[in-house]
Order: structure tokens, then C-alpha cells, then sequence
């Protein structure tokens, strides 16, 4: 089976951005690891399927005809969700900010501006654990130190509480890293794309 992609004949297995990769083609994914199942939460993988606006990592290719990676409607829109994403984080030039990361160099290789939208106020420090910190300032919500500990732990000891603007990383049920049931594996920390969770004796 195969799909058109930017006018080129690929296959089509697994999800479309898997076909955008092998194709050798750049997309945004942050909130997709390479070794961890698709979460679709931070909608930076969008492209063009058919005609309609989709998120290239939980898409299946087998089911779109042709898609487009660079059409003006699908880079305006990943450049948005980019600053969203920006908007996010600690104030331009703070240690783990919006010039910092994986986040950083892909919103400027897509063109986001660093600074249209206010920045989030969050900031708290979850420091308790001896051998990772947790900055809410860098965090994005991407999700992926929760796919990792659910997919490599099984014990979700992070997790995602709250809804829209009030939504948070938590240490699971437990009110900090230290009392929750976390293994300190440091899957969470080698997921992140932002250094909001961050190995002990590194920046903090």
C-alpha cells in the first residue's frame, strides 16, 4: 500500500508521520518519542491529508491518498501551535525557557515567533526527589515522561491533572516525587524535550 507525499509515491505503513520520516522529511513531533507510543496532545505534527488538517503521528497512512507536508494552511497552523507551545514556558532568556531545547530549535526552524503570545505563570520547583527536580516553568504538557513511565514502568507515577489553562504534571497520587511510588528510572527525565525534569546536579 501507498500514499502520495509532497507529490512523491511512498509506503504506507504505520502512522503518516512514520511515512514523513522515512521519507526523510522534517516534521515537528514533540510530544512523539521515537521509542514510545503517539500521544497526539501537542498537535506540532499537523500536515495536510485529503484536504483536511490532521495530526501526522496518530494518523494512520493507510488511510489517506495524499498528503502534504509544506501547504500554506498546515505550516500556519504548526507555526501557531508552536507559539502556543512557546507561550508556554518560562520567560524568554530563564534557564529551561522558550531558547531552550528541543521546543527552541524546532519553532524556529518552522518560523514561530518566540514571543506572540504572554508567557504561562506557573513555576513551580518539585525538588524532593534525590535524583531528578521538576521545573513547571519549562514544561510544555507534552505528555511524553507520562507515556514513559506508564509504557517502560507500568506504575504511572506522573500523570496529567487538570483541564485546560489548569492543567499540571503531578507525581501521580502522591503530593511530591518523594512520596510518590517513582522507581527514579529516569525515563521521565530522558523524554522530556524541554529540561523541565531534570537530573540532580545538572541546572537546577
Amino acid at each position: 500500500m501507498s500514499l502520495i507525499l509532497n507529490g512523491d509515491e511512498v509506503e504506507a505503513g504505520g502512522s503518516v508521520l512514520d511515512a514523513v520520516l522515512a521519507a526523510g522529511i522534517e516534521l515537528p513531533h514533540l510530544c512523539k518519542d521515537d521509542n514510545l507510543p503517539a500521544i497526539g496532545a501537542c498537535r506540532t505534527c499537523l500536515v495536510e491529508a485529503d484536504g483536511r488538517i490532521v495530526a501526522a503521528c496518530s494518523f494512520p497512512a493507510s488511510m489517506a491518498k495524499r498528503v502534504d507536508t509544506e501547504t500554506k494552511t498546515a505550516r500556519r497552523i504548526r507555526r501557531g501551535v508552536l507559539e502556543l507551545t512557546l507561550a508556554m514556558q518560562a520567560e524568554r532568556g530563564d534557564e529551561g525557557g522558550p531558547l531552550a531545547g528541543e521546543t527552541a530549535s524546532t519553532a524556529s526552524r518552522e518560523g514561530a515567533a518566540v514571543d506572540r503570545f504572554a508567557v504561562r505563570t506557573g513555576r513551580a520547583v518539585d525538588a524532593t526527589s534525590p535524583f531528578f527536580s521538576f521545573h513547571e516553568a519549562a514544561c510544555i504538557l507534552c505528555g511524553r515522561c507520562v507515556v514513559a513511565c506508564q509504557d517502560l514502568q507500568h506504575i504511572s507515577a506522573i500523570g496529567l491533572a487538570g483541564r485546560g489553562r489548569d492543567t499540571r504534571v503531578t507525581p501521580g497520587a502522591a503530593d511530591t516525587f518523594r512520596e510518590s511510588i517513582c522507581t527514579s528510572c529516569g525515563s521521565c527525565v530522558a523524554a522530556c524535550p524541554t529540561s523541565a525534569l531534570r537530573p540532580r546536579g545538572g541546572a537546577e
